[in-house]
């Protein structure tokens, strides 16, 4: 972003004007300033499709007190490693008089920030440029979701990147704490600015600060008090806190046994920071030590490595160095891998270290060697001296020997700090972006590359975001396991532990498979296709009523297509910071906001979908509307349906994601194929979650419907993909009393599991279709088709995740074969994984596997897609099908008129039964 500032001095019309540049929307910005001029008693006006004036509210909009102009912009180049341009850039005249000034200088601070923050479009990309993180971010276990986070790092994209896997992994973004440790890197303002704006807390912690209290103890108090404000919010909100860092906080106190305010575990990123822990005392907590473990050496170092080559060969662009002589201070993991890599440019590598064993094994390398760099600064004359110590690597005394015209490089915070110790009082130049020169004793002068701390993340990002993928992968998979396990763990550092749970999680196969294995297709570097097409719903405002699970899927998925995006949930649901968000309800909606909705997705309880239609369709008739499922309560389905008839110009429509599940077009092919002209004779289909921990917080309780409300919508769209039509109306049409029901009966959720048995006849054949859900119990009910171990490798993994609580199962008989159908997620024997969105076919006879297929496919992705698609254009929207919903209403009412009447006359002492004990004693036969 560029700001450039002018203030004219005509005394008729006082005004000032600034531009300023950056990725925003003009949705975006309009809602921004239209919220600011609220605060200064003004209204927004638009005065052309670019343009906005703001005028008192009673005022004529040629009295306007502040305007703003903007047009498209091309930036001079993208400003992220994976050179994204955001598909709207926009620069922006603020122009104002003399009374507006408050409020232009309200908008100039609220754009300068919001100018600052990636775009989506950005975001996304970084996203996809970690396919491993994106790969191992769990989503099944929910340990991190009650813990809350403080992660301390370097303000990079590939940190960013982490964050948002933290978050989908199930940390609110409200207990996520992200410290800088204040190295120059090159967006680190730009990540602040987003982690803010998406609801993150973000601070500084930095390292100089740690490293010398004494010096920095005001600023060093500060952040502490920001970080026991935010670990006594945690823990009184009964979370834990896990710290991922340096040991710069536990170098603080928090990990002591002894330690007034504690956290309750840690992971250990470097190696400096393991010096702190043993410094600090003894450990009260389990720390996991990542800094020595075979993740970070195997993987981490080479790229750490690169990485400062690559930033020492930009800053001496005029400068020789193959078959010159360097001076590397240290000879650990990353200085043994810099001489290595000097060495193969052809450089002369002289080697300093104390320690015997590393002086033996650089010799051996071929590397001439010294015990103190006295010694070697005597014996050579490098013309770069390479710092990876991370301690004093130089005295006074070795001062005067430093080679005139010479380059310092640190690696690691404090080789070179003597030169900046006032009492050296030695004389120095800034050269802006590159260091300072100092004057030695002598009369000689050398440069210090970048600012005396780590030089490769000086004005740079430093590792590309592939190149830590794998590494930030495995810390995420050490903070899933390590919360799991916190309780059990004794406290001290763990690092075979570690070592142990990255080996086992399946990482490193998917790292090779993902970049290196021969005759794979390489990952490219945009891993998400740059736009050259048209989004489908660019240009378009939508709205998701409801951020619940379904409201973020319907939410992600719509700003992958380009809609613009208001979120309405009166319950603040960790509402996100990207879109505009109405925590109140869709009465706290701006009316300019409202009208410009183009698409309604409304996500919310089921109870809430009939009063929100009612309210979208009063005020915009016209309104273009997308349904979750259910659509409204069983005594609800007559006014849904009037409703409907009242404003033919609506066109609505309900999400049924699995009459696009291309899963069950391939069986329905291979049942034509393998059973040519035979109608099947067995259908089940079994869709179970475990879903008590969201029932225990008061999440997804529907006591209307029961477990009817969950999946059984979703198995019904499933028989009707599979059955001929006449035989799916046929099961619709009879009644639920001709079937035979198994309910399990749950005071607080109606029914939580229910077995249907219905038997028709169709084509001369007996067809026996048995429906089976649950919600109360992760286990598979006996006698459903189990996933076989797969006959081929493909892309199965083992412990990708850990065992699944939900299972989605069809299985079909037709002549001699039965066809079975895993749908997402997959997990066979032996504890073989597919990823998420991937599908498995089989098709076996008399126990000879004929057909074993795995389908990739978003279902959900694909019935938004379509269905937006349809509710935008032009053409018919079809009459929203209320057969399957009658059906479940026809259900839940049986089932009503059938329970026991002691379920309802229970104690409050007796409702507090497991659901375990109670559904045992209450679970009946309905007939």
């Amino acid at each position: 972003m560029t700001t450039l500032a002018h203030t004219p001095t005509p005394a008729d019309t006082p005004t000032a004007w600034t531009v300023l540049r950056g990725p925003i929307d003009p949705d975006t910005l309009t809602t921004g300033v239209t919220e600011i001029a609220v605060r200064h008693h003004l209204k927004a006006v638009s005065s052309g499709p670019a343009s906005l004036l703001l005028t008192p509210t009673d005022a004529e909009p040629a009295r306007s007190q502040v305007t703003l102009r903007w047009q498209p912009y091309i930036p001079p180049r993208p400003d992220t490693l994976s050179h994204v341009l955001p598909a709207t850039h926009l620069e922006i005249l603020l122009d104002h008089r003399e009374q507006g000034a408050h409020a232009a200088a309200d908008l100039a601070g609220w754009l300068k920030t919001a100018l600052r923050c990636f775009h989506p479009d950005e975001l996304e990309q970084i996203t996809a440029t970690m396919p491993l993180l994106a790969q191992f971010t769990p989503t099944t276990t929910h340990a991190l979701a009650g813990w809350a986070v403080i992660f301390r790092d370097h303000y990079v994209e590939n940190t960013l990147g982490f964050l948002l896997a933290l978050q989908r992994a199930g940390t609110p973004a409200r207990w996520i704490y992200a410290l800088a440790k204040g190295d120059r890197t090159h967006n680190r303002d730009r990540v602040h600015a987003t982690l803010l704006d998406l609801g993150y807390a973000s601070g500084l912690l930095d390292n100089t600060a740690i490293n010398a209290p004494d010096t920095h103890a005001t600023e060093l108090a500060a952040a502490m008090d920001q970080v026991d404000a935010f670990i006594d919010a945690a823990h009184e909100a009964g979370r834990k806190v896990l710290v991922i860092d340096d040991g710069g906080l536990l170098a603080q106190g928090y990990g002591r046994t002894d330690a007034p305010r504690r956290i309750d575990a840690a992971l250990e990123l470097t190696v400096s920071g393991l010096k702190r822990i043993t410094s600090a005392g003894e450990l009260g907590i389990p720390v996991l030590n990542l800094a020595r473990s075979q993740l970070k050496t195997s993987l981490g170092y080479p790229e750490i490595a690169d990485s400062c080559l690559r930033r020492l060969r930009d800053l001496l662009p005029a400068v020789k160095v193959t078959g010159r002589p360097v001076l590397v201070l240290g000879y650990g993991t990353l200085g043994s891998r810099l001489a290595t890599a000097l060495r193969h440019q052809g450089c002369q590598i002289h080697v300093v270290d104390p320690d015997p064993l590393a002086l033996i094994a650089a010799s051996e390398a071929g590397h001439l060697t010294y015990r103190t760099a006295a010694d070697a600064l005597r014996a050579a004359h490098p013309f770069l001296i390479v710092g990876t110590t991370g301690e004093d690597a130089l005295t006074a005394d070795d001062l005067p020997l430093l080679p005139d015209g010479g380059y310092l490089a640190p690696f690691a915070t404090r080789d070179f700090s003597l030169l900046a110790d006032p009492d050296r009082g030695l004389t120095a130049t800034e050269i802006p972006g590159i260091g300072r020169r100092y004057w030695l004793p002598g009369g000689g002068q050398v440069t210090l590359l970048g600012d005396g701390r780590s030089l490769n993340l000086y004005e740079a990002d430093a590792i590309p975001n592939q190149g830590y993928d794998a590494y930030r992968a495995g810390t995420l998979i050490a903070a899933d396991a390590l919360c799991q396990r916190a309780d059990s763990l004794p406290p001290g550092i763990h690092t075979d532990l570690v070592d142990d749970i990255i080996r086992e999680s399946g990482l490193y196969s998917a790292y090779y498979d993902t970049y290196l294995a021969t005759g794979h297709q390489p990952v490219p570097c945009t891993a998400v296709p740059q736009r050259t097409v048209t989004p489908l719903l660019a240009g378009v405002s939508a709205c998701v009523v409801g951020y619940g699970a379904a409201g973020r899927l319907h939410a992600e998925i719509l700003a992958e297509h380009g809609a613009s995006l208001a979120i309405v949930d009166p319950k603040h649901q960790d509402l996100p910071k990207p879109y505009r968000s109405f925590p109140h309800g869709l009465e706290g909606m701006p009316a300019a906001v409202r009208s410009a909705v183009g698409l309604w997705s409304v996500c919310c309880p089921t109870a809430d979908h009939l009063p929100v239609l009612r309210t979208v369709l009063a005020k915009h008739p016209d309104a273009r509307i997308l349904l979750e499922k259910p659509a409204c309560q069983g005594h609800e389905i007559d006014a849904l349906t009037a409703l409907l008839a009242s404003h033919r110009n609506a066109r609505v429509m309900v999400t049924d994601q699995y009459q696009h599940a291309r899963a069950l077009d391939v069986l329905t092919d291979l049942m034509n194929r393998l059973e040519p002209g035979t109608e099947p004779d067995y259908v089940a289909v079994t869709f179970t979650k475990d879903r008590t921990g969201d029932i225990a917080k008061g999440r997804f309780v529907d006591r209307s419907y029961g477990v009817l409300g969950y999946e059984w919508l979703h198995m019904l769209a499933v028989l009707r993909r599979i059955l001929p039509p006449e035989a799916a109306a046929a099961y619709l049409a009879q009644q639920p009393q001709q079937s035979e029901l198994w309910a399990t009966y749950d005071p607080r959720l109606f029914v939580s599991a229910l077995i249907e048995r219905s038997t028709i006849t169709h084509a001369s054949t007996r067809l026996r279709i048995e429906l089976t859900s649950s919600i109360a119990n992760p286990t598979i009910v006996l006698g459903s088709t189990p996933c076989t171990t797969p006959t081929g490798t493909g892309p199965w993994r083992q412990g990708l995740r850990p065992a699944d609580d939900r299972h989605r199962r069809v299985t079909v008989h037709a002549g001699r074969t039965q066809f079975t159908v895993h749908l997402d997620p997959v997990t066979a024997t032996g504890g073989w994984q597919l990823e998420r969105n991937a599908h498995r076919v089989t098709a076996e006879r008399d126990g000879l596997v004929l057909h074993d297929e795995v389908v990739h496919d978003s279902p959900l992705h694909t019935a938004i897609r379509n269905a937006t698609t349809t509710l935008t254009g032009t053409g018919p929207v079809p009459e929203p099908d209320l057969g399957p919903l009658r059906r479940i209403a026809s259900l839940a009412e049986l089932l009503r008129a059938q329970q026991p009447a002691n379920l309802t006359e229970r104690t409050s002492e007796e409702k507090d039964l497991t659901v375990e004990t109670y559904c045992t004693a209450t679970s009946g036969f309905v007939r």
